[in-house]
């Protein structure tokens, strides 16, 4: 949670109603306007969850927003896949995630990514799935979650996954120092 407090932001919570996300601009229009027009509808349809960052005026600073999926067998690396698994393999999906423009390049991006995966590893204990996926937007995106230990899969070098195995293993190895 650190860089969230440091900034006068609230820890992510579920995005509700009070949220006000009308000001929201993070300098990518088709994830200001998903924001904007879809996040409460896909959440309240139970196509994702949307997490949001905000401010003590509960406007919306960040967000990201998850959901389940699957990757064909073929697409995904060796690791994911190995000989024997099934023809499509259960992943979970970060489906968007955005940072307010004034905010990026503080640190603010890379807690909100870590709450991501913590929230997805945690999902994992009671819905199996071997992978978190992002399909990143462009690709100053695609190297920012590379940063992070993401990789390429076989489809695109904007379609990146990491493995579950991989965040709990950095979650429990954080936990030990």
């Amino acid at each position: 949670m650190g860089d969230f407090r440091n900034l006068g932001l609230f820890a992510p919570e579920p995005l509700t109603e009070q949220h006000d996300h009308t000001g929201f601009s993070s300098g990518k229009p088709a994830m200001d306007s998903w924001l904007h027009e879809l996040a409460f509808h896909n959440q309240s349809e139970n196509f994702s969850r949307t997490f949001v960052i905000r401010d003590k005026n509960m406007k919306v600073r960040g967000f990201y927003a998850l959901c389940s999926g699957m990757i064909l067998r073929k697409e995904a690396p060796k690791k994911i896949a190995p000989h024997g698994s099934p023809t499509e393999i259960p992943i979970a999906l970060l489906a968007r995630f955005a940072i307010a423009e004034d905010l990026q390049r503080q640190g603010v991006g890379k807690a909100l990514l870590s709450n991501a995966l913590r929230t997805a590893a945690s999902a994992s204990q009671a819905v199996a799935f071997r992978a978190i996926v992002v399909d990143a937007i462009d690709d100053e995106a695609a190297a920012f979650y590379k940063r992070f230990g993401f990789v390429e899969t076989k489809v695109s070098p904007r379609k990146l996954l990491i493995t579950t195995q991989n965040v709990i293993a950095s979650l429990n190895s954080a936990i030990g120092s």
